[in-house]
């Protein structure tokens, strides 16, 4: 939709409001305002969202209320802000009329050129938490999707804008949200993960002069029983998964069985978290390059993932000349792609379904931006630095996320651009024991680790250990 906007100078348009209705999930009945003012300088734009005391909830409950504003801009990552509220109704007898958190968005860059565009999407959602269950009751997002959810920003130099078409690829389910949903032009935020409360295992570290500044939580842990004092063969990186969305402490406490078994194979670790969403590969990245910059150009460094960490891992080596191999435990390969190929459906024991790959490639456009999948899409960069890595590729036959065409198209992708690649796909059988997305047996799981041995059995030469104050 387009947009015509008053100007009181040539490229500083006026303020706009845009009012969205926040609607009953059940009835669609109207159920509270949901108000964003959009405000520019010369470069910026901000924009305000708040909902006022317009939301009416019921007595006897317990909800939680958000506000989420995000900006994209035309070829980067979008950027979110959101918060929430929790209102207690149950001593209430009735109706509870409140509001949803206010939430600014400040100092967004106005896009340059014609071609290009830029937009905010304000939301908010009532969700009901009574008894721990969660269940939407009301929100603002519109029939007719970003056309109607999106505010469109004036580009500098100019005094009007248009928002870009409505995502594409739709998901086979009833709209649950837009928050970390999948649904088209939906909005990745973070979800922190909080400490499960366990110690460190001994030999780790959550502090080390490497890493001053950190953007995330981290460990570091050191090789561990005949390898205990001894200096590493490597150093892995150990990143995980969650949708480019989970964040915090528990995200890397999940890691540390991979992290282990690595410390007992006589590597050092760093067991990395990140920020969400667009910042993930950039955290990853930054710990990567610090762990270079600490053990030499000579040290050989891996990084190993599941998930969205192994598409992040496999990231790294498509954008890092120097890592020496990658364990991709059932990671996307190719977001741009992805949505159309088939994976495992638990009800017809066959790789029949695009659902859950859709929802991938939504996660995936949330975090990145749908105009950025090739960018972040490992198989589209095999061509460069990738090529060179030493590669493993583990999936459960089972796995309904991620189809196994994934892993065909990077081996391709990188045969094509060297034939002396080393890829080695592992489709582990389905069984019982977890895996990442589906289980699988025991003697799978077993040839798995064996085939990681392979994979780092060049490494002779010890490296510089890391500083142990």
């Amino acid at each position: 939709m387009a947009l015509l906007v008053p100007t009181a100078f040539a490229n500083v348009p006026e303020p706009v409001t845009k009012t969205d209705t926040i609607r009953d999930t059940a009835s669609g009945a109207p159920n509270g305002t949901l108000s964003t003012r959009l405000t520019y300088t010369n470069a910026t734009a901000d924009a305000v969202a708040s909902t006022g005391e317009t939301i009416g909830l019921d007595s006897g409950r317990v909800f939680r209320l958000t506000t989420c504003v995000a900006h994209h801009l035309y070829g980067q990552p979008p950027v979110t802000t959101c918060a929430d509220r929790t209102v207690d109704t149950r001593a209430n007898t009735a109706i509870v009329y409140t509001y949803a958190p206010p939430v600014e968005l400040a100092g967004q860059p106005r896009q340059r050129g014609s071609a290009a565009w830029g937009y905010f999407t304000p939301y908010a959602q009532v969700v009901d938490e009574t008894g721990g269950t969660s269940s939407l009751v009301a929100h603002s997002w519109p029939d007719d999707g970003l056309q109607g959810a999106g505010l469109p920003v004036a580009a500098q130099d100019a005094t009007t804008a248009a928002l870009p078409l409505n995502q594409s690829v739709i998901l086979d389910r009833a709209f649950d949200g837009a928050i970390n949903t999948g649904q088209p032009d939906s909005i990745c935020s973070n979800q922190h993960i909080p400490s499960d409360g366990s110690a460190l295992p001994a030999g780790v570290s959550t502090s080390h002069p490497a890493f001053a500044g950190a953007p995330a939580y981290y460990e570091v842990g050191l090789p561990t029983g005949a390898h205990s004092g001894q200096a590493p063969r490597g150093v892995m990186l150990t990143i995980h998964g969650g949708g480019w969305l989970l964040t915090g402490i528990g995200s890397v406490e999940l890691n540390r069985g991979e992290a282990d078994r690595w410390r007992a194979r006589g590597f050092e670790t760093v067991n990395v978290g990140y920020r969400a969403c667009g910042s993930s590969f950039d955290d990853v990245a930054w710990f990567y390059d610090r762990t270079r910059a600490w053990f030499g150009a000579t040290a050989k460094l891996c990084a190993t993932g599941d998930s969205a960490g192994a598409h992040l891992a496999l990231l790294l080596a498509a954008m890092r000349p120097d890592v020496y191999c990658v364990v991709s435990e059932a990671g996307p390969t190719d977001l741009s792609t992805i949505q159309t190929q088939q994976a495992y459906d638990p009800a017809t024991g066959t790789l029949s379904q695009t659902s859950e790959p859709r929802w991938v490639h939504n996660l995936g456009a949330a975090a990145f931006g749908e105009e950025n999948l090739t960018l972040y899409s490992p198989a589209a960069r095999a061509a460069g630095s990738l090529k060179s890595t030493r590669v493993l590729q583990a999936f459960s036959a089972g796995d309904p996320l991620v189809p196994w065409a994934q892993a065909t198209e990077l081996r391709d992708a990188m045969l094509a651009a060297d034939p002396t690649a080393y890829v080695d796909n592992d489709r582990l059988a389905l069984g019982g024991v977890p895996f990442v997305h589906a289980g699988v047996t025991q003697p799978a799981l077993d040839e798995f680790h064996a085939r990681e041995e392979q994979l780092v059995a060049p490494i002779t030469s010890p490296t510089v250990a890391l500083d142990r104050r």
